[in-house]
């Protein structure tokens, strides 16, 4: 709740900021992690595609193989479709804890500018 007055408003002091920006930095730290391994599942459906695509691009294999390997491809399409919304979401914490940071850091660095006059 803000009241209207400034002696409401705590001010927290640099030592708090730097704490507070740690923590985000070791939450992007965690999520650059997390967004890695995701993109390893994306990578291991994405190859999965290679030998079913070789067998389409076969002009010498029969309608029904060619089949198959589009239904096999439909299926690694929806294990990809299943990693997409965590990759996004990774992906959005990840932003927020850098734009978090990088606005406490800011702040640092513009007290430290107003004390030194620089």
């Amino acid at each position: 709740m803000r009241l209207g007055s400034n002696m409401s408003r705590i001010r927290r002091t640099t030592q708090d900021l730097h704490e507070e920006a740690k923590k985000h930095i070791a939450a992007a730290r965690a999520f650059h992690t997390v967004l890695i391994a995701q993109s390893q599942k994306h990578l291991h459906v994405l190859a999965g595609f290679t030998r079913h695509i070789d067998v389409l691009r076969e002009e010498r294999r029969h309608a029904r193989e060619k089949l198959a390997s589009v239904q096999a491809c439909c299926q690694e399409l929806a294990s990809l479709r299943r990693l997409r919304q965590p990759w996004r979401d990774t992906y959005e914490d990840l932003r927020r804890s850098l734009s978090r940071a990088r606005a406490l850091l800011q702040r640092i660095l513009n007290r430290s500018r107003k004390r030194t006059g620089a």
